[in-house]
């Protein structure tokens, strides 16, 4: 017998006979609210189901609460559960009262309930951007769960459900190792279903793949991540066209993911055309009113905002960021903290300081606020951007007293002139101002929120060693070239253990720190510790002449050469002389040898 059917049966038994027949017609109800349909009106005739059972299993409950309120709990799930626009702290309050009436208890069928329920809190709460607590009910959810043992598919996709949301809760803290291995256990749960299951959990399954592709794409295995996102396409497709509020934005996003991949594997154009197709689609949802379809948007475009700067097109980059911070400012403060580091990135690389400042001063309040609620995600942000506040110091200062430019921030080697001789305002200092001073201030913020971060988490190491760097530059470049040669020694420690892990992405970081605390120390009148340390330096760029051009060898060379000078080491100078101009022959410099 059909469910309509039996609804149509039920309703007048039921109001001859409310508690014999009223909990059999709430039951269908229920039924009924969670059938997935793609012809017009569904969703609609589903959302009526649902509020049909809360209704009467309110009035069941009000007048015999101890007999009813598990079936009151259960059609509130359901409730909460419909594909409508009812504002998610509605869904919220539905959620909690649900679970108020199941929590305490051992009995299957309302260990059941209570695992649906927080499962779809965890899920409401994490749209609200309350992260922590949805990711500890998201874990209580799976406990539940598996406390009911031998679950049937129905109940194994719910637990799926809840498997995302934590991969979502842990991915954004940062974990996102961690949420990959849950994702592939819900995708895991889906392919364990018979084919039949399988088609009528699609989106179960589409959301899971598209999830892993993510965390996979983030992680640097983009081959991996292509593979799943092909794989996955018809089940994503095919949801698109049988729920297209939910499944239209999954494949959009599906669509940036793929775009991503396509970058990471040296396919540029190829992924900006992606991302603008996504986008488009993302504009269609918009248009058309779709629940959170600008907080999508937003987010697709930073995705392509990204991707056109990768591709070398910096001001369609820009339009794309600014239009995505534009709509983030509607209270998705994530996507538009991003959106404005990537446009600081874009500004300061075009020597644009009005924009850089007007940026930072909106950027660094953002982070600050959003610090205390998750430091995980906020306290790295705050710490990328006040290193830039430090980094622009530094040019400033660079700029305004003829200082180093090997010294800038913005790049990594040793390559332009530099010397013990013009090192920075080692012997006297710039004329200091409120605004370098605010810069010194954030270099210091900078530094203490890396060591921080670095000490839990040895990934942040390389943003501490940036950061030590930066402010080594400024602190020199403001007259302390003992305190900017005490971080120097900290900077060359960190850059150290990054060279012990990877050696090939790290020599030319680890050469540059260690060149320029050759110059301080030469500032210190320290010429024998110079020595050793510029020619640590080199000893580091001649190990790997295959990738280290040779013109990285001629700042530390020089450096050399005048600290052996100074010892009166006339024959060592004169040998890294000769050196220097085999170099500059060999490169092509044309440059003398500044002796």
């Amino acid at each position: 017998m059909s469910v309509m059917v039996r609804i149509a049966l039920l309703r007048p038994m039921a109001r001859l006979g409310p508690h014999r027949w009223g909990p059999r017609l709430a039951e269908v109800l229920i039924t009924r609210s969670q059938m997935v349909s793609g012809l017009p009106g569904s969703t609609a005739r589903r959302t009526a189901a649902a509020e049909e059972a809360v209704t009467l299993c309110r009035r069941l409950a009000a007048e015999r609460p101890d007999q009813h309120r598990v079936a009151l709990a259960r059609a509130l799930v359901a409730r909460a559960a419909a594909p409508d626009t009812v504002p998610v702290a509605e869904a919220i309050g539905q959620l909690r009262e649900a679970i108020g009436y199941v929590e305490d208890t051992d009995d299957r069928p309302e260990l059941v309930v209570l695992a649906t329920a927080r499962g779809l809190l965890a899920l409401n709460l994490h749209l609200c951007g309350e992260v922590r607590e949805a990711l500890s009910l998201a874990l209580r959810a799976r406990a539940t769960w598996r406390a009911c043992c031998a679950l049937r598919p129905p109940e194994r996709m719910r637990l799926a459900r809840a498997l995302l949301t934590i991969g979502e809760g842990k991915e954004s803290l940062g974990r996102t190792e961690e949420a990959n291995t849950v994702r592939r256990e819900a995708l895991e749960l889906h392919r364990g279903l018979s084919a039949y299951r399988r088609i009528q959990w699609t989106g179960i399954g589409a959301s899971a793949a598209t999830d892993l592709a993510q965390g996979l794409a983030a992680t640097g295995a983009a081959r991996e991540a292509l593979e799943l996102i092909k794989e996955s396409r018809v089940d994503v497709e095919l949801w698109s066209g049988i729920q297209p509020r939910s499944g239209r934005p999954l494949l959009a996003r599906a669509m940036l993911i793929e775009a991503e991949c396509r970058a990471q594997l040296d396919d540029p154009e190829a992924a900006v055309r992606l991302a603008e197709q996504a986008v488009g689609r993302q504009r269609a949802a918009v248009t058309a009113g779709t629940p959170r379809a600008g907080a999508a948007l937003a987010h697709g475009l930073l995705v392509l905002g990204g991707l056109a700067a990768r591709a070398g097109r910096p001001d369609d980059a820009a339009a794309h960021l600014t239009e995505a911070a534009a709509l983030a400012r509607n209270g998705h403060d994530d996507v538009l903290a991003q959106a404005l580091l990537d446009m600081l990135e874009l500004r300061a690389a075009a020597e644009d300081r009005a924009a850089v400042d007007i940026l930072l001063a909106e950027l660094l309040p953002l982070c600050r606020e959003n610090a205390g609620r998750l430091p995980e995600v906020w306290r790295p942000r705050l710490a990328r951007a006040l290193l830039i506040r430090c980094a622009l110091t530094v040019d400033e200062l660079t700029t305004g007293s003829g200082g180093s430019p090997a010294e800038a921030p913005g790049r990594r080697g040793t390559a332009p002139p530099d010397g013990p001789a013009e090192d920075g305002l080692a012997g006297g200092g710039a004329t200091s101002t409120g605004r370098d001073g605010d810069g010194l201030a954030a270099g210091r913020e900078a530094v203490e929120l890396a060591r921080l971060l670095a000490g839990g988490d040895p990934a942040y190491r390389d943003l501490l060693g940036r950061c030590l760097f930066t402010l080594a530059g400024a602190v020199n470049l403001a007259g302390d070239p003992r305190g900017s040669a005490d971080l120097l020694r900290e900077c060359v420690t960190v850059r150290r253990e990054l060279f012990g892990v990877d050696p090939v992405a790290t020599r030319l970081g680890l050469a540059e720190a260690l060149c320029n605390l050759g110059n301080r120390v030469h500032a210190l009148d320290r010429l024998e510790e110079a020595v050793g340390i510029y020619r640590e330096c080199l000893d580091l760029l001649r190990a790997d002449p295959d990738r280290i051009d040779r013109t990285e060898l001629l700042t530390p060379l020089r450096n050399l050469g005048l600290t052996l000078s100074r010892l009166d080491r006339r024959a060592e100078a004169e040998r890294v002389r000769d050196e220097i101009a085999a170099v500059q022959e060999t490169v092509g410099a044309g440059r003398s040898d500044p002796s």
